[in-house]
């Protein structure tokens, strides 16, 4: 099989080929970001990579068998600055997409798979669907996995006048993961090695977060993310910022993305206890609290989720 994967990122393409048993003789990537690039050659090194999707010459992997890729949807998604947020089909956003659309043109592969967000505007959406000619699949990856993430998946194989037709993919079968599933024991070991400093204010009784009433009794397993609390800030105030909120291991983790601030910005915060307070955990955040547990108490650890732990 020969595989033609635009905007690769690490490679899941190849990931998914493996793990669903499609040997692949060739695989060819466009990826410009150095870090993706650098961790598939050293999972892949069979990988051929060629830099830049605006460089390419697509005609090279005419008739190759598959098509993919989702162009960036950091200009799309509803997680954009507003003022930012394309919502029309036009703007940087668009012409990435446009670079896929000229690779289904010249490479007129035997099957396409197209993915995006499923926050972008319905315009957008539209666009995308016309180009196509026939609407996408929402699924969100919950079902397979323990983090919330719906996203939008075209996938055509190519008729002999040259069109495309859709492809029924069925919803993948709930395997009802939580991000108490997911977990090591011990499980703080990707985080950034550092603790914030424990300060009177920020361990001041009920200051956003009350671990003492936190109970996993009290937030049965559930599909959805159960946020339980805000972290307090080192002088005792309450923000709703995105990097402070914390999560409950029963329930799903929040959508994990590439770009965001500190601390949970990108992953959301999750408690859970530890019996080993004075182990040198490598956490975002220790509480100088206790939780009740199953009669017992614990101290508490809050800790982000790596993209290493998603699966």
């Amino acid at each position: 099989m020969k595989v033609l994967s635009l905007f690769d990122g690490m490679s899941c393409g190849m990931i998914a080929f493996r793990q669903a048993g499609i040997p692949v003789e060739e695989y060819h990537a466009y990826e410009n970001d150095k870090y993706a690039v650098a961790t598939s050659k050293y999972n892949f090194p069979e990988i051929v990579h060629h830099g830049d999707v605006f460089d390419g010459d697509f005609t090279e992997y005419n008739g190759c068998d598959w098509l993919i890729g989702g162009s960036p949807c950091t200009y799309w998604s509803i997680a954009q600055n507003p003022a930012k947020r394309e919502t029309v089909a036009s703007g940087i956003g668009w012409e990435l997409f446009q670079q896929y659309v000229r690779a289904l043109h010249e490479a007129e592969p035997e099957y396409f798979l197209y993915e995006n967000n499923f926050s972008m505007s319905d315009f957008i959406r539209e666009s995308i669907s016309e180009t196509f000619g026939f609407e996408p699949i929402m699924i969100n990856s919950a079902l397979v996995s323990a983090q919330l993430r719906k996203r939008l998946y075209w996938v055509g194989k190519r008729n002999a006048d040259g069109t495309y037709s859709k492809c029924r993919i069925p919803q993948p079968e709930n395997k009802k993961l939580l991000v108490k599933d997911i977990l090591d024991n011990p499980v703080f070991t990707t985080i950034t090695g550092k603790s914030l400093a424990l300060t009177a204010k920020r361990l001041k009784f009920g200051q956003g977060f009350d671990p003492v009433k936190y109970s996993a009794e009290h937030t049965p397993a559930t599909n959805v993310a159960i946020r339980i609390g805000n972290l307090p800030n080192s002088d005792g105030t309450v923000s709703n910022s995105q990097a402070v909120r914390i999560y409950d291991v029963n329930g799903k983790s929040v959508t994990l993305t590439a770009n965001g601030g500190g601390l949970g910005s990108k992953t959301g915060l999750y408690a859970i206890r530890t019996e080993n307070p004075k182990k040198k955990y490598r956490v975002y955040f220790v509480q100088n609290k206790k939780i009740m547990q199953d009669g017992k108490t614990y101290p508490l650890v809050l800790f982000g989720i790596s993209n290493t732990m998603k699966k």
